[in-house]
């Protein structure tokens, strides 16, 4: 049987790798395509099952019938009688290292999501499984769409098939007729996860009757216009979402365009169709109307009710925003309000508990003992309003107990995870390596093992193919070939288990031979960066075995070594060429290294973080040196384009800065109104193409944007006359005069 592992050759052209995802009816697994030469992510299952080949061909059916830079390229799938594989664009990760992470860093990649979307619902495509592993980011940070497993084509969806039940929308959970809304939902349930570190529902899964999504807990502050659009895209009714991928897109734009307007506060959600029905975009105000009515819900509560209430001793606001009272009723008694009092003590001290793991993410790791303290904790909240509060105080003493026990578990978690990703680190599993890493930090930002673990992995990941082929060389018994190679796997990763255990067996292996032991010395000093010791140690391995296979290479190696320093100082200047915002030289001298080595991967990292930037400097440039083009209207938008995707870079930029400057005072100047004056004779009628219809007159002023425009006059008996006229936003005011004069004989 086969079994996937690095360095097999799957149908006699890919090499895996390393794997980039588990689990389902598919691996995802990174290799190498020796035909074309280049990196690919695969999805292949084994054997020869109709239902999965069927599967790949309808995807590899579904991207040809795209045209959109946002979905991953699939090639045609391939199988042979052992494996069945659909080759894919290879990307750089996908959405789920972003889940906690501030709206600011989320909102965009919704933006380009909703223009995927829109693409795809255009050619009757509705993708029904919008997760974060399932939206990729390309080495550029763009996001790529993939896995159109359970999608659906012109209303007709795999049969059975509903995707993640965290992530599909009521609809589909009860299996009916598939809609775009279906998308529009899943939207909402993307943006809930990364938001708040956990899908909604998680841990449970809803059922297919379930339809109020939990409130939605954030893990950094959002703006209240993101919150109420969520979840009317997370509505039950699917007449309540937002109606089309274009609409949502341009709700989400506008906190982009407008971040003045919709500062960011911490929020407690109110029930769905509740805020759904305050939030209606055909009725703009109803937002300042319900805040106004909060004002004076509160002025009510605090000022006028204690006037007629009777006597309150302690008052306490749960977490949902209901009130505990010690003394509601002329009635209670000094033992209940000693318990209540207890009660609302402990329930303080429970939230906050509660709500520092929630910043943690301890829905994500905590399992179902954290979903069970928070079940009990609101359970022993609505038994203190029955003011049942024996039975309150008991719930909270388990919550608070499971609780604690969550807590007390996140060493060990962490530990658990460090351990984990250390393991596939040297496996070479290395996206499984990266996702345990990331939900560490989750658990603790600062978590040194794994912030290393992290740089290990950037490290490694070029050397997987080097630490397959030691493996290779060691089992053929060429001990000299595997050391050399562990070697320059551990200078990379010096923490590699199976590089330092395979490199000491090889060592072992070769004791006997003092050629082999001078070698061995030389790549060790080589490793450790002391270049003369390793030439003193090859000079005797020469002497001992002059004609040794090793001796050439080693030899280059030490000439790498002096090549390497000269690279670096050759990337320092790059940087610096960078940091000067001078992108066009820094990526000629990028795609100079890359002319002489396509191997260097922080010169093709460079060359795709400067392309972008060099393309938007030299458009910007092109505007600004000749601003007469903003005489029209679609250079103006273009100018608008390129400035809104100048705000999105974040780097301290202070070209780039002075760019946006001149451009935005140029367009200002065209975008202001010239009065123009037209003059006739009373009896020509005059149209103005693009501007309107005027009729006869003998003089008249408009008020016209910069640009060029047609005018056009006519007349009964005469022939029209059509005229060009250009407005410029400097010189004298403009007066033109069209009138028919020429008569038809």
């Amino acid at each position: 049987m086969t079994v996937l592992v690095k360095g097999r050759k799957l149908v006699d052209r890919f090499v895996l790798l390393g794997p980039l995802a588990e689990g389902g009816r598919f691996e995802i697994w990174r290799a190498l395509d020796e035909r074309r030469g280049t990196e690919v992510a695969l999805k292949v299952a084994l054997g020869e099952d109709p239902s999965r080949w069927e599967s790949l061909q309808r995807e590899y059916s579904i991207s040809q019938r795209l045209d959109h830079p946002g979905v991953v390229r699939c090639d045609e799938p391939i199988r042979d009688e052992t494996v069945m594989i659909l080759p894919m664009v290879l990307a750089a990760g996908d959405l789920r290292p972003l889940r906690g992470k501030s709206y600011t860093q989320i909102v965009p990649l919704l933006i380009e999501l909703c223009d995927v979307l829109e693409h795809l619902h255009s050619r009757g495509i509705i993708h029904r499984d919008l997760k974060p592993s399932n939206v990729l980011l390309d080495f550029a940070g763009h996001v790529r769409l993939s896995d159109f497993e359970i999608a659906a084509i012109d209303g007709m969806a795999p049969p059975g098939a509903i995707g993640s039940p965290f992530s599909a929308s009521p609809q589909q959970r009860r299996k009916l007729e598939p809609s775009t809304l279906d998308d529009i939902y899943g939207v909402g349930a993307l943006s809930y996860e990364l938001l708040s570190a956990y899908p909604p529902y998680f841990p449970t899964k809803p059922d297919a009757a379930e339809h109020q999504v939990p409130a939605l807990k954030p893990v950094h502050s959002v703006p209240p216009v993101l919150h109420a659009l969520l979840q009317r895209c997370l509505s039950a009714d699917p007449a309540l979402r937002p109606a089309t991928a274009r609409e949502l897109r341009e709700d989400l734009a506008m906190l982009t365009r407008s971040p003045e307007s919709v500062r960011a506060v911490r929020v407690e959600a109110a029930p769905i169709e509740q805020a759904v029905a305050q939030t209606n975009p055909r009725h703009v105000w109803l937002p300042w109307a319900a805040g106004i009515a909060a004002v004076g819900l509160l002025a009510i509560t605090f000022w006028l009710l204690p006037r007629f209430a009777p006597g309150v001793d302690d008052v306490s606001v749960s977490r949902s925003g209901s009130i505990v009272t010690a003394d509601s009723t002329p009635s209670i008694s000094d033992e209940e309000k000693q318990q209540q009092a207890l009660f609302n003590e402990r329930y303080t001290e429970f939230s906050r508990a509660l709500e520092e793991l929630e910043s943690q993410a301890a829905g994500v790791w905590g399992g179902e003992s954290f979903g069970a303290a928070k079940s009990m904790g609101e359970l022993a909240l609505a038994a203190s309003s029955a003011r049942d509060l024996s039975l309150a105080l008991d719930r909270l003493g388990l919550a608070m107990q499971r609780l604690t026990r969550v807590a007390n578990e996140r060493p060990a978690t962490l530990a658990k995870l460090i351990e984990s990703a250390n393991t596939a680190i040297d496996d070479g599993r290395l996206e499984i390596a990266r996702q345990s890493l990331e939900r560490a930090l989750l658990i603790d930002p600062e978590h040194a093992p794994a912030i290393r673990g992290l740089a290990r992995i950037v490290a490694l990941g070029p050397l997987l193919p080097a630490l397959v082929e030691a493996e290779t060389a060691q089992l053929a018994y060429d001990n000299l070939r595997a050391l050399t190679l562990y070697e320059q796997v551990l200078r990379a990763d010096a923490e590699n288990t199976r590089a330092r255990d395979g490199a000491a067996r090889a060592r072992r292996a070769l004791s006997s031979d003092r050629y082999a032991a001078a070698i061995g010395e030389s790549l060790a000093a080589l490793r450790s960066g002391r270049s003369e010791a390793a030439r003193d140690a090859l000079l005797r391995a020469r002497t001992l075995r002059a004609d040794g296979a090793e001796i050439g290479a080693l030899q280059a190696e030490l000439a790498a070594a002096g090549e390497r320093s000269d690279l670096e100082e050759e990337r320092n200047r790059i940087l610096n060429l960078e940091r000067a915002e001078n992108w066009d030289d820094a990526l000629k001298a990028y795609e100079g290294l890359l002319a002489k080595d396509r191997s260097l991967e922080f010169a093709r990292a460079g060359r795709n973080r400067v392309v972008p930037r060099a393309e938007l400097s030299r458009r910007l440039d092109g505007l600004i040196g000749a601003p007469v083009r903003l005489a029209s209207p679609e250079v103006r938008r273009e100018a608008e384009r390129l400035l809104a995707e100048a705000a999105r870079v974040k780097d301290d930029a202070p070209v780039l800065r002075s760019q946006v400057e001149q451009l935005s005072a140029s367009l200002q100047i065209y975008e202001k109104p010239i009065k123009t004056v037209f003059q006739s004779d009373g009896q020509t009628r005059i149209v103005v193409q693009r501007i309107g219809i005027f009729g006869t007159f003998t003089r008249k002023e408009l008020q016209l944007k910069p640009g060029r425009y047609v005018v056009v006059g006519s007349r009964e008996g005469f022939r029209d006359v059509r005229r060009e006229i250009n407005i410029t936003p400097s010189g004298p005011q403009p007066v033109i005069d069209v009138r028919c004069t020429e008569a038809i004989s």
